[in-house]
């Protein structure tokens, strides 16, 4: 969907999109080549067979949606790209995959997506299932782990973290390059996808970690994911094991609300540039969007911390689309005082200091 803004795009067909949402093997697809060493991995069946994102995605309504699921939502979006990818005037520019509204539509599939396939199957798939899952004996009988043992396992995948998470500093996870996030530890001259990449909410945590004071969620949750996996294999008790599981859950957490905060900062800067030189209306609903999608993505974990109100008030004070009042104007004071309510209350919900609400 990004690329459909670029110059050179040609127009896009429903099924071009739904051959990345709605998989099938058969069509070999390649994965992204990194800028330096490739990939094991080449085709997306390589990495896992018969896998596809709509195969895992949450069933559950929306908060702030209308009462639509993100599998809906996300077929609307592609509908309107689609339909604009037709238009020469808007193919190979940002307009592309933005509605008339605002709404920068790849930023919301790519942050519902992170929220409702890969925070959920984390947490409440993987994590909210393990305990009624066997340690005892091998799974299938012949498998190396036991069932609990692989649930726990499934989870770390879909935190997206790189085998030897702990070696990459925050300014690597951080980094806008795949060369930055990436490092071929067992030393074969490639980059195998399945350990030694690190993908989305693992790269959040570092992000939120290196612009932040007093926090260090990547070592939160790793330290969690390597303890509680300990745990399991050591046959330790269900308390143990269930403390680490929050823990690891609620790291998750933060690392999307922090980002929500960093979004809703960012969309504060772009409004304050309404009527200047530097106004940017591609970044400023570019960063709405994705304030907006990652609040979506809050809800898909049954271990939460925020409530069900919380969402439904950030959602309300968020709006459905940017505003682009003039600063100084009535609506223009209005919309921000509702977005610093929304700061307010991932603060006081997670406990985030004054220092990274207002600085991340």
């Amino acid at each position: 969907m990004g690329n459909l803004g670029k110059d050179g795009a040609i127009p896009a067909t429903l099924q071009d999109l739904l051959n990345f949402y709605d998989h099938d093997d058969a069509l070999s697809l390649q994965t992204l080549t990194t800028a330096g060493l490739p990939i094991v991995e080449t085709t997306y069946a390589s990495i896992s067979s018969g896998k596809n994102l709509v195969g895992k995605i949450s069933a559950d309504i929306v908060i702030g949606s209308g009462g639509k699921t993100a599998d809906e939502l996300i077929r609307e979006w592609f509908d309107i790209v689609v339909a604009n990818s037709q238009d020469p005037a808007k193919l190979g520019t940002p307009a592309v995959y933005t509605t008339d509204a605002g709404l920068d539509l790849s930023q919301m599939v790519n942050k519902l997506l992170i929220g409702s396939v890969s925070y959920a199957q984390a947490t409440t798939k993987y994590f909210g299932l393990l305990l009624d899952k066997d340690n005892t004996v091998a799974r299938n009988g012949t498998d190396a782990y036991t069932a609990m043992e692989h649930y726990w396992d499934e989870s770390f995948g879909y935190f997206g973290a790189a085998r030897d998470y702990a070696r990459y500093s925050d300014e690597q996870l951080a980094g806008k390059s795949a060369d930055d996030f990436t490092f071929d530890s067992n030393g074969d001259g490639q980059i195998d996808l399945k350990s030694e990449y690190n993908f989305g909410l693992s790269r959040n945590a570092g992000k939120r970690d290196k612009g932040g004071s007093g926090v260090d969620f990547t070592k939160e949750i790793f330290d969690a994911y390597l303890a509680g996996r300990t745990e399991i294999t050591n046959e330790g008790t269900v308390a143990a094991i269930s403390t680490h599981r929050q823990i690891a859950a609620e790291g998750m957490e933060k690392v999307i609300a922090a980002t929500a905060v960093h979004y809703i900062n960012d969309t504060l800067a772009d409004m304050a540039d309404i009527g200047t030189a530097d106004e940017n209306a591609v970044n400023h609903n570019k960063h709405w969007a994705e304030m907006k999608a990652f609040t979506m993505a809050l809800q898909y974990n049954s271990f939460v911390k925020i409530s069900s109100a919380d969402l439904e008030q950030l959602h309300t004070l968020m709006g459905d689309a940017p505003k682009y009042d003039a600063p100084g104007t009535a609506a223009y004071d209005a919309t921000v005082a509702d977005l610093n309510a929304a700061a307010a209350i991932f603060q006081s919900v997670y406990g985030f200091s004054a220092g990274n609400v207002a600085g991340w």
